[in-house]
């Protein structure tokens, strides 16, 4: 583990860069179809699918390498790093969420309903994607 010695922090391998950018590049890619479904189901109660999208992205970028970097940090057992990127991805997360429960107006239950049902799935599924890199990241830690 190399440490930048003016800074104190660790210096990222190009490997790591790598795979920090590539997932948060998938995670932006999620951002076209949660615009989709804004657009398709929420539009009608005043939620601006163009608005949700640019929120969306603009989160997604540091939401996918505070995610990256959590599950490096919790590999490394790095603590104070880790709980920063937890903070960050927390929320990243939630921010683009929390605009929709916000700007809706007049939803029937039904359909607040089912956004929360949606914020808790995305959200464990956010948790299993994590717990499955972190788990990925110590296989790539031991291999040579």
């Amino acid at each position: 583990m190399k440490k930048n010695s003016t800074a104190g922090n660790r210096i990222r391998s190009r490997r790591e860069h790598f795979w920090e950018r590539a997932w948060a590049s998938t995670i932006i890619m999620n951002s076209f179809g949660a615009t989709f479904v804004v657009w398709k189901g929420l539009s009608k109660y005043g939620v601006n699918p163009i608005y949700f999208f640019i929120i969306d992205v603009c989160t997604s970028w540091p939401y996918g390498i505070a995610t990256a970097r959590l599950a490096v940090d919790v590999v490394r057992r790095d603590w104070k790093d880790a709980r920063k990127w937890a903070l960050v991805a927390l929320v990243t997360f939630f921010t683009p969420q929390v605009y929709i429960l916000i700007v809706a107006h007049h939803v029937p239950k039904d359909v607040y309903l089912i956004i929360i049902a949606v914020i808790i799935c995305l959200t464990i599924f956010a948790v299993v994607a994590l717990i499955q890199q972190i788990r990925s990241t110590r296989v790539k830690e031991r291999s040579p």
